[in-house]
């Protein structure tokens, strides 16, 4: 049937008049009755900072992040361990929260320590390892460690992101892991990798927020707070992230740079990047005979 032009107009200019309406008034209100969704309150692990045995205020966060996530398996992982007590990220959560664990530390003395510490405590397993991502997850499986354990701490100056990459058959729900802050986002950085990467106390070491952040993603973590100290980033598992309230996790928001006095102590001036190249003497790290020689990637 033929409709009169008239009426067809009529139709036309009343749609016109109710896509209108929608525009300037946004989204159809909420059927009376219906509760409203609250925000979720950002929580402020900048201010949880505190240190009862870590260095850079580690403690404080981990315990803020398991009030907002709750712990199941009370199992944390923590390497390089040091002696397990001085500047440990976990012995806070064993000695008083009553959480197992397992510790490794490469080098011996600082090892055979870390052993003698805990010699009497049934929840930790302590031992002298080096970890490469070839053999993390053997030692996870030998120690008994949890598929799904709390709390890994990644703390080896040197191989971490390479390490974390290879942790497939495990799933922590929190993540730290060092961060090597002199490469600002959006930069991406790792180093190089050998088995037998150490830290130097130069700028050669690590990966930058960048590229922990897309391998991260990639293994669906979310990063959720880099410290005030800026050597440390903390990542949660992705279905946790809403819980902590945080708008922008981009790297770029959340990035700490290196300006605190520590960072003074050690050889920061640019080199092996752009225009600048390794300064002789400082292009090789050395074990006994083995050189090996230093390059940061950005292709990772």
């Amino acid at each position: 049937m033929r409709r009169h032009p008239t009426t067809l107009s009529a139709l036309s200019v009343l749609c016109l008049l109710l896509v209108a309406a929608s525009s300037a008034g946004g989204a159809d209100p909420a059927p009376a009755g219906t509760p409203a969704v609250a925000k979720k309150a950002k929580v402020d692990l900048g201010a949880a900072e505190k240190n009862y045995f870590s260095q850079s205020g580690e403690d404080g966060v981990i315990e803020k992040l398991f009030e907002v996530i709750e712990p199941t398996s009370k199992y944390a992982v923590e390497f390089g361990a040091y002696d397990g007590v001085e500047y440990s990220n976990i012995r806070h959560l064993v000695v008083d929260k009553g959480w197992s664990a397992f510790m490794m530390e490469g080098d011996e003395k600082l090892a055979q320590k870390m052993v003698e510490n805990y010699a009497g405590e049934p929840r930790v397993k302590a031992r002298q390892a080096w970890v490469y991502p070839g053999n993390v997850e053997l030692l996870f499986e030998e120690a008994g460690v949890p598929r799904d354990l709390d709390l890994l701490i990644i703390d080896i100056d040197s191989n971490d992101w390479y390490v974390w990459r290879a942790i497939t058959e495990y799933r922590p729900k929190v993540v730290s892991i060092d961060v090597n802050p002199f490469f600002a986002p959006p930069q991406r950085m790792v180093i190089d990798f050998h088995p037998m990467n150490y830290w130097d106390k130069t700028d050669y070491f690590g990966a930058s927020l960048q590229s922990l952040y897309e391998l991260g993603k990639k293994k669906g973590y979310e990063l959720v707070y880099h410290n005030k100290l800026a050597n440390t980033a903390f990542f949660v598992d992705a279905k946790y992230f809403d819980r902590l309230g945080i708008e922008n996790n981009s790297p770029v928001a959340l990035y700490s740079p290196p300006t605190h006095a520590l960072w003074r102590l050690f050889d920061r001036a640019p080199q092996g990047r752009g225009d600048a190249p390794f300064a002789p003497g400082n292009d090789t790290l050395t074990w006994d005979d083995l050189k090996i020689k230093k390059k940061f990637r950005t292709d990772r």
